[in-house]
């Protein structure tokens, strides 16, 4: 077992605590922006239509609820493998904490593979001919090098992405901000009627947006290697969902106002097809930055899910071997080497809005989980000394959300 230097079953090496809030907030940002808007808008409009900036409002609103959550068990549990150790405390039932992880990784390999997928569609607004099986391969393998390299490397890595990506954003809503000019003549058009026609389609629309959300999950597991968790992680996770909350809304209602839902449903690179109607040369400039962008969802992702084996080998719920920790570069090697071939092959198999729709399954069952693990916790022991707590009606609405979404998409499914 570990002991509280954070040390392996192998050896004396540990993970190194080395980052900060502002870091935490460009690992959160970076991760749920590579994972989510880029990839996924136009997937969005085409369940949600024109309706699709009130699909990601929803999806906001669902996942805030267990953000807060996560906010909150990280500074009472700031381990790796965080949703494992937060399940265990609550239930200390070992097969349930066992199969909590499990599903966090498979979660985290398939939404990587999703996000790879959707990679393809921007590197061939440049190269149309280079076959997909060569993009996917080629950028897999470099960022697993990365994430083997070091968790502050990787950091630093995530860091300068993350503000390329907003800077993409920014130039979205910048270059086509003009949309926005009808809206006061056209929201009619955004905003769902009363009828459950309107709403079957918006709450179709929040399922896949749900997806541009995840990210925040993958940040309690570095917080081993944060310098202050216990109120950093906090605040890292709720900064990051409210910067995304305000740039999702202001472009996926720019988009819904410039392309048709069928234009943008149709669309393999969404936000280049926005800029196209601003200029010819603006799609090459949005998709440079999307591959950037697109390659930091998968950096974090990867650098999470060795975390996740990291710590579950501690808590003997996975092999030996993935709780090795090389002694100069402080990474769990094997366990970024063997997860980076997994996501490799699903990358090589499976499309994109089949791998989406997997992870939001498997995540939302974790989500509700998590929700009843910190509503049992906070029953237990209600004000922990130096953390900050939240009412306990957060974790229940959380839990009751999450459920409500995972029989409506079940139910519509199978229709």
């Amino acid at each position: 077992m570990g002991t509280s230097e954070n040390k392996t079953n192998n050896d004396n090496t540990g993970l190194k605590r080395s980052l900060t809030l502002s870091q935490l907030v460009f690992y959160g940002v970076g991760t749920i922006l590579g994972l989510g808007i880029y990839v996924l808008l136009g997937k969005v409009a085409g369940k949600a239509g024109m309706m699709a900036p009130i699909s990601f409002l929803v999806a906001a609103i669902l996942a805030t609820f267990t953000g807060i959550s996560y906010g909150e068990l990280s500074a009472r549990i700031p381990k790796s493998a965080g949703e494992v150790n937060y399940v265990d405390r609550a239930f200390n039932i070992k097969i349930v904490s066992s199969i909590v992880g499990w599903l966090i990784v498979l979660s985290a390999i398939v939404s990587t593979a999703t996000v790879v997928n959707g990679y393809t569609g921007y590197v061939h607004v440049f190269i149309e001919q280079l076959p997909d099986w060569i993009i996917i391969t080629t950028i897999v393998l470099i960022l697993g090098g990365i994430a083997i390299w070091g968790i502050t490397e990787s950091a630093l890595t995530i860091t300068i992405i993350t503000i390329i990506e907003i800077c993409g954003i920014l130039i979205v809503i910048f270059i086509s901000g003009d949309n926005l000019t009808s809206f006061p003549e056209r929201w009619p058009e955004i905003v769902p009627g009363f009828n459950l026609t309107d709403w079957k389609a918006v709450m179709l629309g929040a399922f896949l947006a749900f997806f541009t959300f995840i990210g925040f999950q993958d940040m309690v597991n570095v917080a081993e290697e944060s310098k202050n968790p216990e109120k950093d992680m906090p605040r890292a996770i709720l900064i990051s969902l409210s910067i995304l909350v305000l740039l999702y809304m202001l472009v996926a209602t720019i988009a819904a106002l410039g392309l048709s839902p069928e234009e943008l449903g149709e669309s393999e690179a969404p936000l280049a097809d926005i800029l196209a109607k601003e200029g010819s040369g603006y799609p090459k400039i949005i998709s440079g930055i999307s591959l950037i962008a697109i390659i930091n969802g998968v950096l974090v992702q990867i650098v999470m899910i060795a975390r996740v084996l990291y710590g579950m080998s501690e808590k003997n719920m996975a092999p030996k071997l993935f709780g090795k920790v090389n002694q100069k570069t402080h990474t769990p090697i094997w366990s970024t080497v063997i997860s980076t071939m997994v996501i490799l092959v699903l990358a090589l198999l499976f499309n994109l809005e089949s791998l989406a729709k997997a992870t939001n399954y498997i995540l939302i069952v974790v989500f509700i989980m998590i929700n009843l693990a910190l509503w049992k916790i906070k029953t237990k022991d209600k004000h922990p000394e130096g953390i900050k707590t939240y009412p306990i009606i957060i974790p229940i609405l959380g839990a009751v959300l999450s459920f409500a979404v995972l029989v409506f998409q079940f139910i519509q499914d199978l229709s």
